[in-house]
């Protein structure tokens, strides 16, 4: 529902014009973005309302045991745009054959949509405002500081209302919004003569949240100045230690494949039941994970959203299907047809203009008895703490990662020491049961989870993670 308490009908204005049998569906978004960019301490521009309202088509027809899927998006809500948009979808999906004899899209259901939390209610009602008093306080949390100041940096509020509708008399819709914060802050001056360090902020979240920013700005001034008197990363295999924040860039693309009814029809899924993770980890897809940014009330197919578990005490538990996906291996969706999720990352900007597959949501990880960070690092003994690994870029079919380390620090005796940077951490997120990944090298989950982007996960320690360092 917008804010005024008028649903947006983007969808349903499409279902009515469409003359054919079915089965066939529509994603449908009527979106507003407000932008605000900024150059060092000042603002740069101010932008918005960007509006955009738009449909993705999706038609499915059934010949000889198998599935012709197509799909087509437009901007043309007019009657003439809508027929042009399903004689295409009708066209392309002649030449589109998948091994499902049946797909059974969402029907109707009785009652109110699953709950979780997805819209900001104060920045729905009031978003220029709302950002703008955000960045007024995230600018003037640099105030005093010499040393340290953004160089550049914007926030991008996205307000959107999502309506499905579909062959099987499915009509359904509900408002979210997402924020997108992109700051670089740098260190500079000081008689040492360092080179200017810089840190990276880019986080996406479903609300602002300015009490947050005081302590946030002093974290991100400190691992700026840290990044200047940085040391050479060690090389080696070893300990490593990772926040929520790591993990969000390394686990999504991997869980979200390799446990899908897409992986499972390429016959490299894991099977149920076999140990692809050590004993003491339990991971869930949690579609309703409060605030979350892959949360919904439902998936971008209209099937409902829960919370499932996919690896139980380290085996494999289930797998998740969009429709399509079910139809194949004749079982159920778990509502995890998503659209605009590509190698970990989320685009909820026009996410009508691509068609939906299965993937992960939000995963979970559960807190286990390792305890503070603190602890955590002191069970380390010898390694190293990741506080920003840049670009893992982790492949969804092979499992591999390998990224950049921005800033971390050396552990010593089980404490943080001095910081370091360069080289690279990599491994493989999760592989057969006898060979090495990450989720099998896990020797302490952490007590607390904490929700970053499209995980949630206390910190973790995998002994070990190969580390290639560099020189000082």
């Amino acid at each position: 529902m917008s804010a005024g308490g008028t649903a947006a009908d983007t969808a349903f204005r499409v279902a009515d014009r469409v003359r054919a049998a079915g089965p066939w569906d529509v994603f449908a978004e009527r979106t507003r973005r407000y932008e605000i960019h900024l150059n060092g301490r000042s603002i740069e521009m101010v932008r918005g309302p960007i509006e955009v309202e738009g449909y993705g088509l999706r038609v499915l027809r059934y010949r000889d045991g198998r599935t012709g899927a197509g799909f087509q998006a437009s901007t043309d809500g007019s009657d003439a745009g809508i027929s042009a948009s399903f004689a295409s979808a009708e066209k392309l999906s002649r030449f589109s054959s998948f091994p499902a004899k049946k797909v059974d899209l969402p029907s109707p259901r009785s009652g109110a949509l699953p709950a979780t939390e997805v819209l900001d209610r104060t920045l729905w009602d009031d978003p220029l405002g709302s950002l703008q008093e955000y960045v007024h306080v995230l600018l003037g949390a640099f105030d005093g500081k010499t040393d340290v100041a953004p160089s550049f940096g914007s926030v991008r509020a996205t307000l959107t209302e999502t309506t499905l509708a579909n062959s099987a008399g499915l009509r359904t819709g509900y408002a979210h919004t997402t924020v997108d914060l992109e700051v670089a802050v740098k260190s500079f001056g000081g008689a040492e003569g360092a080179p200017p360090g810089e840190y990276w902020v880019n986080e996406a979240t479903r609300r602002l949240e300015p009490g947050r920013l005081g302590p946030l700005v002093e974290e991100w001034c400190r691992y700026a100045r840290d990044v200047r008197r940085a040391g050479p990363t060690p090389s080696g295999d070893l300990p490593v230690v990772l926040p929520a924040s790591v993990l969000t860039g390394i686990l999504p693309s991997v869980i979200g494949f390799r446990l899908t009814g897409g992986a499972r029809l390429l016959e490299i899924a894991p099977p149920l039941g076999s140990p692809w993770a050590a004993e003491s980890i339990s991971i869930h897809d949690d579609g309703l994970a409060p605030w979350a940014i892959a949360s919904s009330p439902v998936d971008d197919e209209g099937t409902p959203q829960h919370r499932r578990t996919v690896l139980d005490r380290g085996a494999v538990s289930a797998l998740l299907y969009d429709t399509i996906h079910a139809g194949a291996f004749e079982t159920a969706s778990t509502g995890n047809a998503l659209r605009g999720i590509q190698l970990g990352g989320f685009r909820d900007w026009r996410r009508f203009l691509q068609p939906a597959h299965a993937i992960s949501t939000t995963v979970a990880i559960e807190p286990g008895s390792g305890g503070t960070d603190a602890e955590v690092i002191e069970a380390a003994g010898d390694g190293i703490w990741v506080q920003q690994l840049g670009w893992a870029i982790p492949d969804p079919i092979s499992g591999a990662f390998g990224g950049e380390l921005r800033i971390g620090y050396r552990i010593r005796n089980g404490r943080l020491a001095e910081p370091i940077r360069g080289g690279s951490v990599g491994g493989v997120v999760m592989a057969p049961p006898g060979a090495p990944s990450l989720l099998s090298r896990i020797e302490a989950i952490g007590s607390t989870a904490t929700l970053c982007e499209w995980v949630r996960s206390p910190t973790l320690l995998v002994r070990p993670l190969t580390v290639v360092g560099v020189r000082g």
